[in-house]
């Protein structure tokens, strides 16, 4: 009996060895023959299944299937789900006929959804397909780019994509709200959007010629779903809480076909909008549209208002290495600001006919900004102690006026063209200060005061002008050349009145006040030269650039001249190994000119602790860039990689010098040009989607090294910077269930000095965060956000680590649950406290800064939404 169980159990362990493994494939196409790629198909017999995804082509195939007789499933989102049996009769495969599927109006249920193909890498762009990463009914597009592997949104609504600033929204290829991506975010309704595309943008030259050289800005562009482009969506808010918090808003969206109009309006004082830090009350509203009028004119325009008032409470430890000697500093400041401003963008297109494009970009900016500013500074050094305090006033108002216009022309030759860039920036501004500090100094157990008095006037007017022709020829199918011709010139002036307040008596001071105007003129001369094929291209050029900065001290009949001259060589690499992984390399130089503050000639004492005099014998820097790129994803599983690597060299760096004034804690601050400065940063991130999307693991990390310059009393100083970190994110997404995400991330950031006096420093940060929303009873959900942090090698005791955590909980109600009631507690702990370090030249400064604390709010909440002839 023991010998016939031992037989039976090996009968079972080795017959699979030896079971028949049969051949399925076939293809799924729509009605008009187009391959639908990323369809699901699911086999399943019994309780067993397996899946894949329909590749570029349309096709698909199992190899080891192990069942003779099985069901399929073909679905895919926007047509109806196409399920049969299947038989295998003969042999050890089965070719499918092919699956044709119809669409449909109907929602697709979890599993259609997280089979579509999420992500696709294009040469400049990443595609996430929105559908793949579903989010609640309800929700705006913030919540969908929360889920995007490499992307981040932080609190204030920032969004970076691989680690860089997204600059700008688009709604397909159009700028929205401008440059207010927090806004923008918020505005739209998620469940509109197809598709979320993240761009390196070169700007219109490079999109129309394909030449792409410089560094490009990150968008993000938004594609709206077909049936979705008419409608409207309305989304209202009020909330009122205990020490008087409230927090009303207003979003509004009409689209019919190519016309859009948005408004968003808000009033708070909970620091929804304007920044973490201080305490915030926000008055504002943001108005968006755009319009295609036939095929030949489309516009977009924005406008957006704000009044901003905000209290800041800042504690700062500032350590000031010198050579012999520390220099500490404690300080307290209380600052109030009120802001007022206004902004006005837009774009204007023209395309008479397919051979001409223009396109007028204006922008209109005003800011009014009043602020009041108190502060107690304790400074110790050596022998000496002073004790600071300082009572200062701030009215600076600013106009800037600017536009950039661009023209191109194809000719009748294939891939010959020539364009026009142009802009034109004008700007004005005014600050008025009132400073008085009070100087109590303690030396050898003797004290001493000192009061100090001053008016400040600082005129500002600047223009800048622009202007840039290429020409593009063929010169075989796959190579072309553009020779290129640009010009700039930008020149601003500078009126300095200073005035000495003394028993309410002013006095104008000659030394201290001064009318500089300053010039900085380049031409550049370029050649670039392109090959494409289909999965490789480059570009590479060379350009000659003199340039010539001029300054002139009016008051004092001072005239300086600096010429240079450069050859920046350009380059970049794009190659697709395959439809699902691409590198871009890529190299530019570039002339930084000197600030004003820098160049003008004349002594800011308004702090006697600190007196900064301008080198107007400055050169400008110049910077050598190179970056590499590395994208890959697996379209059936979702995986995505990316790394990124930079580097940048500058030549004729611009820093400060610092000379300590003998036997006293003054020192007096300048600038000069050094060489030595270079950064170098890398960063990858790895996610792992797995269980049709309901778990995802994300791996991420980040370093980099900056070789910092400075002189501190003539000595030259080099701090080499070095920070470390890691990240691991694990998300949970179960539908009507639970949405969650946990991240923990570790930190190590150290600085080492060249002189031998110098102490280096090291700090770490650990910080974890749980996001999350749990739903019960369809209608109710509970939602939180905890993080902690936890800090260490700080050098003073104000550096805390804060538990912050944040509760609310929503009931939906009224049909098709178009409205809310929420209760939120903001800080349960009461412990948001905002702190960091920064590292530069010889200083490190550890700052903490107060924010909004601990506060319950309750609020109704309306979303009304209708697109496509549907309400939801």
């Amino acid at each position: 009996m023991k010998r016939f169980t031992i037989f039976i159990l090996l009968i079972f362990i080795i017959s699979p060895l030896f079971a028949q493994n049969y051949l399925v494939k076939g293809m799924v196409q729509d009605s008009t023959g187009t391959p639908l790629t990323g369809t699901l198909i699911k086999l399943k017999w019994g309780k067993d299944s397996v899946a894949t995804a329909v590749d570029l082509d349309g096709n698909f195939s199992f190899n080891n299937v192990k069942w003779t007789e099985f069901n399929l499933s073909a679905a895919f989102l926007g047509f109806e789900t196409f399920m049969k049996t299947y038989k295998i009769t003969s042999g050890n495969s089965l070719i499918i006929p092919t699956i044709t599927l119809k669409t449909s109006s109907n929602t697709l249920n979890e599993v259609v959804i997280s089979a579509i193909t999420s992500i696709k890498i294009g040469e400049d762009t990443v595609s996430f397909n929105a559908a793949a990463y579903p989010v609640r009914q309800g929700d705006a597009v913030d919540e969908v780019l929360r889920k995007l592997p490499g992307v981040k949104v932080d609190v204030d609504g920032n969004v970076t994509n691989q680690g860089q600033a997204i600059t700008k929204i688009r709604i397909n290829g159009k700028d929205f709200f401008g440059t207010d991506v927090a806004t923008a975010i918020k505005n739209l309704p998620a469940d509109i959007i197809k598709n979320l595309q993240f761009i390196d943008d070169y700007g219109d030259q490079a999109r129309l010629t394909g030449i792409k050289t410089g560094e490009p800005e990150k968008i993000l562009n938004l594609i709206i779903q077909e049936d979705k482009k008419k409608g409207y969506s309305l989304r209202m808010s009020t909330g009122r809480g205990n020490e008087d918090r409230y927090n009303n808003y207003i979003r509004a969206n009409t689209f019919k076909n190519d016309q859009q109009i948005s408004f968003d309006g808000t009033i708070n004082n909970s620091n929804t909008r304007g920044g973490g830090n201080g305490i915030t009350t926000t008055k504002a509203f943001n108005t968006n549209y755009r319009n295609d009028w036939g095929k030949k004119y489309s516009a977009d325009a924005a406008y957006s208002f704000s009044n901003r008032s905000n209290n800041t409470l800042t504690k700062t430890f500032t350590q000031n290495f010198l050579e012999n000697f520390t220099r500490s500093e404690n300080a307290f400041t209380n600052n109030s600001s009120l802001n007022l401003s206004h902004e006005f963008t837009g774009n204007l297109e023209y395309k008479p006919d397919t051979i001409n494009y223009f396109k007028l970009s204006p922008r209109l900016t005003f800011n009014d900004n009043n602020s009041n500013n108190s502060g107690l500074y304790d400074i110790e050094q050596e022998a000496l102690i002073t004790e600071r305090t300082n009572e200062s006033g701030t009215d600076a108002k600013s106009l800037n006026l600017s536009t950039n216009l661009f023209y191109n022309h194809r000719f009748a030759k294939k891939g010959r063209s020539m364009s026009f860039r142009g802009n034109f920036n004008l700007s004005d501004g005014q600050n008025f200060r009132n400073v008085l500090n009070n100087y109590l100094i303690t030396q050898n157990g003797k004290d001493s005061t000192r009061i100090q008095n001053q008016v400040i006037d600082n005129v500002n007017d600047n223009l800048s002008l622009w202007a840039n022709i290429s020409y593009m020829e063929p010169i075989a199918p796959k190579n072309f050349v553009e020779l290129s011709y640009s010009r700039s010139y930008s020149n601003t002036n500078t009126t300095r009145e200073t005035n000495d307040v003394l028993n309410s008596v002013s006095t104008f001071n000659p030394e201290l006040s001064n009318d500089y105007e300053y010039s900085f003129t380049t031409n550049r001369f370029g050649l670039n030269y392109r090959f494409i094929e289909d999965k490789f291209n480059y570009t590479l050029g060379v350009n000659a650039q003199p340039a010539l900065l001029e300054g002139r001290n009016l008051s004092r009949g001072i005239d300086t001249r600096n010429e240079t001259f450069n050859i920046i060589p350009t380059a970049r690499l794009s190659y697709k190994f395959s439809k699902q992984q691409a590198l871009q390399v890529n190299y530019w130089g570039r002339n930084n000119q000197p600030g004003f503050l820098q160049l003008q000639p004349i002594t800011d004492n308004s702090n006697l602790q600190n007196t900064v005099t301008g080198n107007p014998d400055l050169d400008p820097e110049f910077v050598h860039s190179f970056n590499a790129r590395y994208n890959q994803s697996d379209w059936d599983k979702g995986h995505i990689l990316y790394a990124n690597i930079a580097f940048n060299q500058t030549q004729n760096k611009i820093v400060t010098t610092k000379v300590q004034v003998p036997n006293t804690i003054n020192q007096v601050t300048s600038y000069i040009n050094t060489n030595g400065f270079y950064t170098a940063q890398g960063d990858y991130s790895y996610g792992v989607p797995f269980a049709e999307r309901k778990f995802t693991i994300t791996y991420s990390g980040r370093g980099s090294f900056n070789n910092n310059v400075a002189f501190i009393d003539q000595a030259k100083n080099i701090a080499k910077n070095f920070v470390v970190q890691q990240e691991l994110e694990f998300e949970v997404d179960i539908e009507n269930v639970i949405d969650v995400e946990l991240e923990t991330s570790y930190s190590i950031n150290t600085t080492k000095y060249s002189q031998e006096s110098f102490t280096d420093r090291k700090t770490n940060t650990f910080q974890f965060v749980l996001r999350g929303r749990n739903y019960f009873f369809k209608d109710l959900t509970l939602g939180y956000d905890l993080r902690k942090t936890i800090n260490s090698g700080f050098d003073n005791s104000i550096v805390r680590n804060p538990t912050i955590l944040r509760l609310y909980t929503e009931y939906r109600f009224m049909k098709a649950d178009v409205g809310a009631i929420r209760f939120e507690a903001f800080d349960i702990f009461n412990q948001n406290t905002g702190i960091s370090r920064d590292v530069f030249d010889n200083i490190i400064i550890d700052r903490q800064v107060n924010r909004l604390g601990r506060y319950f709010m309750l609020s109704f909440n309306l979303r009304l939404n209708k697109f496509g002839g549907r309400s939801s």
